[in-house]
């Protein structure tokens, strides 16, 4: 049981690196969506909000 978990998170592991390496071209031919990437999200007016507080 515990040589089988070692199988899978190795595989796994393997598997994350890879993907990891690929460029987002080479994603999209495999079939598999872009990693998720932080974005930021601004108001409309926040930049005006932050200035008038000052």
């Amino acid at each position: 049981m515990v040589v089988a978990a070692f199988t899978a998170w190795r595989t796994a592991a393997a598997g994350r690196r890879a993907l990891a390496d690929m460029t987002p071209d080479q994603l999209k031919d495999i079939g598999c969506p872009e990693p998720a990437r932080p974005t930021l999200f601004l108001r409309v007016g926040l930049m005006t909000d932050l200035m008038s507080m000052r």
